[in-house]
Parts: C-alpha cells; sequence; structure tokens
C-alpha cells in the first residue's frame, strides 16, 4: 500500500510517522476512526481523531461524568481509582529510586490523588488538569496549584523535579511536540515517570476483557515498547527504566491475577470464565490476592513485552 492511498472514513495522503518520518499504512478501523502504523518503526496513530479537538473533549466534565448525574460526588475515575492504586503507589516507590522528594507536576492529575500520595511522600506538589470540574475539586481537596495546560504551568514557572504523566500520552495527537514542551518545565536531570497502553499487548486487538488501547477519538497515539523509548528520546530525554503491567485491563475491569499455579488448579471450575469476586471463594481469593502488585509487575524484556500497560523513566538531557 503506498502513501497516496485513501483510508476509509480518513484523509489522504497516509501522514508521514511522526516519530521516524516514514511511511504509514492502513493498520485497523475502530468507531469509525482508521489507525495507521509506521513500516518502519511500528508507531500507530488515528490521524482523524488526532485532528480533532481534544482539548474541548477532555475539558468536558462529561469525560469524567459519563453515565452518572452531573451532581455526583464520585466519577468513574474515583471508582477505577480504588482498582488502579496499587499500582498508582508503585510508581512513586519508583520514582524515589530516581529523584528525591522535592518538586512535582502531575499532567492529567483527575482528582489528586496520586497528588496526595505523593504529598505524603514528601513532595511539594502541582497539578494539570483541563476538566474544570476536576481540577477545582484537586484545588479544593489539596490546596496547590492546579492548572489548565502545560503551558499555564510554564508560565507560572516551571523547573519540576519531576513530572507525572500517567496514561496520557496516548490522548496526545502529537507527542513529541509535547514531550518538548514538558522537558522546559523539568529542572537539569530532571525525572519523566509516563505509562501508556502496550498496543502490541496479545489482549489488544480483541480489547479484551476492557479496552484500553485502541479506542479513537480519545486514544489517538499508540505504542509498543520500542516506540515509546524512541518517542522520549526525540523529545530530548534518555530513558534510564522500562517496566510493564501484566493483567492491568483485568484488574480495571474487576478481575483479580491470581499465581500462575492457582490459576491452573482453577481453570478446570472456571471453565473460560473470568474471576470475579463473587461469593464467598471470590471474597477469599480477593482478600488473598487483590493489590498483589509483584503478580503484575513485568521489568524483563519478554514480560514487558506482552504486559497491558508500559511505564518508562527517563532523565532530561541538556
Amino acid at each position: 500500500m503506498t502513501t497516496e492511498t485513501a483510508y476509509p472514513n480518513e484523509i489522504s495522503p497516509a501522514p508521514r510517522c511522526l516519530l521516524c518520518g516514514g511511511a504509514t499504512a492502513f493498520a485497523l478501523e475502530r468507531r469509525g476512526f482508521a489507525i495507521v502504523r509506521c513500516a518502519s518503526c511500528g508507531f500507530a496513530c488515528a490521524p482523524a481523531a488526532g485532528a480533532a479537538d481534544a482539548a474541548r473533549l477532555y475539558a468536558e466534565d462529561e469525560f469524567f461524568f459519563a453515565g452518572r448525574p452531573e451532581t455526583a460526588q464520585r466519577s468513574w475515575y474515583d471508582v477505577l481509582w480504588t482498582r488502579k492504586r496499587p499500582f498508582y503507589l508503585a510508581r512513586l516507590d519508583r520514582i524515589a529510586g530516581f529523584a528525591r522528594p522535592a518538586r512535582v507536576l502531575d499532567i492529567g492529575c483527575a482528582g489528586g490523588y496520586l497528588m496526595r500520595a505523593a504529598r505524603e511522600r514528601g513532595w511539594s506538589v502541582e497539578g494539570v488538569e483541563p476538566s474544570p470540574a476536576m481540577r477545582e475539586r484537586t484545588r479544593a481537596a489539596l490546596g496547590c496549584p492546579v492548572y489548565e495546560s502545560v503551558e499555564q504551568a510554564r508560565a507560572a514557572g516551571g523547573n519540576f523535579d519531576c513530572v507525572m504523566m500517567f496514561e496520557v500520552i496516548e490522548h496526545l495527537a502529537d507527542p513529541v511536540a509535547a514531550l518538548r514542551a514538558i522537558r522546559d518545565l523539568l529542572a537539569p536531570n530532571g525525572v519523566l515517570a509516563l505509562s501508556t497502553p502496550n498496543c502490541d499487548a496479545p489482549g489488544a486487538i480483541d480489547g479484551k476483557p476492557l479496552d484500553i488501547w485502541f479506542v479513537p477519538p480519545i486514544h489517538v497515539s499508540f505504542f509498543n515498547p520500542a516506540t515509546l523509548v524512541r518517542c522520549v528520546e526525540r523529545a530530548g530525554f534518555a530513558a534510564i527504566a522500562s517496566a510493564g503491567i501484566e493483567g492491568f485491563a483485568g484488574v480495571l475491569a474487576g478481575e483479580i491475577r491470581l499465581p500462575r499455579w492457582l490459576r491452573a488448579a482453577l481453570k478446570p471450575l472456571r471453565r473460560g470464565k473470568r474471576l470475579l469476586p463473587h461469593g464467598a471463594i471470590g471474597k477469599l481469593i480477593e482478600r488473598r490476592y487483590a493489590g498483589r502488585i509483584d503478580l503484575h509487575q513485568r521489568r524483563d524484556p519478554a514480560g514487558i513485552a506482552r504486559a497491558d500497560v508500559l511505564e518508562l523513566y527517563a532523565r532530561r538531557v541538556d
């Protein structure tokens, strides 16, 4: 397929790859949007979705309160945080190995839960959040600066020792440009900590048990372990550590990750059903294994390659 091919519901000609400048070709279609992939480096994106007004989408409170009354005190993010919390706290522990607690900026801070946990570990916290409702909620709860945009944070005086942007980069139409702007917020040798779905994960194409991968127009940039490293390096960072979370999508869907030996023992009884914490046995298993980060974390290349979610830690290069 040449770069002049017209894609279904898509622009033509095909865009050049944002990471390496190579030719892209149609890969798949999701939600009426074509997703293209670079034949040279493997980076994928949804060009038409990326051209949409994403800033307006995330600024609308409906993004956080979808399916709930506008007056609801708990958003879907609040509900999911209880399942994601152990993974996020483990990320703070990992950051502590690269930087002493000082000044940290959480981009996409939503309700400020991670910022609160960082403050408890000695960090001076600030955030970026486009949603007015979530921004004001975090300001009220933590009494700290929460900016509408990265540009606003920079105007207020950057120079952060760490910038966190977990599950954010997949929302960005031009991730290299965005990371370059974020680099300017960091002090010399400052640490960037980010995560994103691994779109080469075994379950990514099928999107099961919960699709965290190819979901345009919400997600518009799609990474694998190699392209994520390439992206941060192009933006002026040096990668210092990589990791992965296997079974992250299942946890968000309410599943419990079990040791391999127990999964094998229960397989004949479950008959292909997902393990959810229902019934007496389910509750016992939940108390024993829910939040067991060690059952999910992967740091070897093979484990990272099959992980649902990628984590990357990098330093600003001067």
